[in-house]
């Protein structure tokens, strides 16, 4: 292979200066073309890395906006929630207030739910963590000044439906525990306790309380109780 000096003396400097001119235009269009593709290569990256980032924006506003309807939305169910169970509570609250006010009137009013100076203060019923089974707690207690020693039986009925057919069935045939768990033997107060199962089907309506007076003398004594607990709710919470 020559070298540039054997060349140049070869080919004469006039051609060979010729030659290394023609030589450097040619690098310098190639090195212009290249830089060109390079340039419309990256325009091209560019371009689609822009509109990569438009289409983004657009999505991201998109969310921000769902997300911020779902907010207002999510505070106005918070709100409206929070009036219903303040509605709840003020409706509960109702309803132990009236029941207070019909056991005073019942007991000035109606004679049979006081007899000998005893009477049937309460019936709580309260709703276990067993599906359909139910705790109660019926209150007797004597009002008169002397105390003499009551004793005697109760009986409640509870009256509702099964299937859609008037029903009425009796605590005692609910209960787990023996019949003689509502006797009582008091001079003061005494509060019978339980635990009962309603059958499947069964709505309840109200309750019947019938005490049977042996002492100090014979005596009947009756009160009526509406039942307040929903039973298909009070299940669901519970199971």
């Amino acid at each position: 292979m020559l070298s540039p000096k054997q060349l140049k003396s070869k080919i004469g400097a006039m051609r060979f200066y010729l030659v290394i001119m023609a030589l450097l235009a040619l690098v310098a269009y190639l090195g212009i073309r290249w830089g060109n593709h390079q340039y419309d290569y990256q325009a091209r990256q560019i371009a689609g890395l822009e509109q990569s980032l438009a289409r983004v924006t657009k999505e991201n506003n998109q969310l921000t906006k769902s997300l911020n309807i779902l907010g207002v939305e999510l505070e106005v169910e918070r709100l409206a929630n929070q009036q219903m169970q303040g509605n709840l509570t003020q409706n509960l609250q109702k309803q132990a207030e009236i029941r207070r006010e019909l056991s005073f009137y019942q007991k000035i009013m109606a004679p049979e739910t006081q007899e000998q100076g005893v009477v049937v203060d309460s019936l709580d019923i309260e709703a276990t963590n067993s599906p359909g089974y139910f705790r109660f707690a019926l209150v007797l207690m004597q009002k008169d000044k002397r105390k003499d020693l009551v004793q005697g039986q109760a009986q409640v009925l509870i009256y509702g439906s099964q299937d859609g057919h008037p029903a009425k069935l009796t605590l005692t045939g609910l209960m787990e525990d023996d019949i003689e768990a509502l006797g009582f033997r008091f001079r003061y107060f005494e509060v019978l306790e339980g635990l009962f199962k309603l059958p499947e089907g069964f709505i309840p309506q109200r309750m019947e309380v019938d005490c049977n007076l042996s002492k100090p003398k014979k005596g009947e004594l009756k009160r009526s109780f509406e039942w307040l607990l929903f039973v298909s709710e009070a299940v669901e919470a519970n199971s």
